[in-house]
């Protein structure tokens, strides 16, 4: 089970990453490697990496950092590759990667680097299991979940990161999913036990994020210009303003 997760989400994410997961001679012998390995920089190749290049793109315009999460290193050091390649941003520079072996010091200095407003920094790549309880990102306004985890309250943290006191802006999350895969199924599973542990819990967290009212459906700019771009919004199947009270099943018509 974890073997297909671990594969499904680097595969949903760029098809070149499938080059990463362990695989049998047979499997080996299926697969056009060179045709991976060609697509490797052409991040219009994934559906996840293409969205990811264009709100990167569109967030710069407005003066916003964008801040991406993922499980896995593979589709953030992609990422990464697509940024400077693309933009021609320097690592370091507009381009900032948060990882789980960083010293202390170093980590801190990151922070402050991204939240700084004068800085270069334009992104952000940071490991979801790396960003714990306390860490202050509110550099960015703009937060991208590229996979879909077990534990929910995983990719609670993440978010908050973002939004947290001394944030100014309102921050837009995009949890991306990829219509054929079980990325869909997996989330409603996620939902429902985040629900079930709230009407447990409701008050057990010292640290949780504010949430608009479920009632406000908030403009996107960013979304309406993709959408509204003809070469843009044939990968859309799906945009859902989805506020935790809403049935998940209902939404993305999956069975229980």
């Amino acid at each position: 089970m974890l073997k297909f997760d671990h594969r499904a989400a680097l595969i949903s994410v760029h098809p070149y990453l499938f080059t990463q997961c362990r695989l049998t001679e047979e499997e080996k012998s299926g697969i056009d490697q060179a045709a991976l390995e060609a697509s490797r920089l052409i991040p219009s190749e994934g559906v996840k990496t293409r969205f990811v290049m264009e709100l990167v793109r569109l967030s710069a315009v407005r003066n916003e950092k964008v801040l991406i999460f993922s499980q896995y290193l593979g589709p953030l050091d992609l990422i990464q590759d697509h940024l400077k390649g693309f933009f021609g941003w320097a690592e370091g520079k507009k381009i900032l990667k948060m990882e789980g072996k960083m010293g202390q010091k170093d980590r801190q200095n990151l922070i402050n680097a991204f939240n700084d407003p004068k800085s270069e920094a334009k992104v952000l790549l940071a490991s979801t299991k790396c960003c714990s309880e306390g860490i202050n990102l509110v550099g960015a306004s703009r937060v991208v979940l590229l996979d879909v985890v077990w534990n929910p309250s995983v990719e609670r943290q993440a978010i908050c990161r973002a939004y947290r006191l001394g944030q100014k802006k309102i921050v837009y999350t995009y949890h991306l999913m990829t219509s054929g895969t079980t990325e869909g199924d997996k989330y409603c599973r996620q939902a429902e036990k985040e629900r079930l542990s709230e009407l447990v819990f409701t008050s057990s967290s010292n640290e949780q994020c504010k949430h608009t009212n479920a009632d406000t459906c908030i403009d996107d700019g960013i979304v309406e210009d993709m959408v509204a771009d003809v070469n843009l919004k044939g990968m859309f199947e799906k945009i859902i303003y989805q506020p935790k009270e809403k049935n998940l099943v209902e939404t993305f018509s999956i069975a229980s």
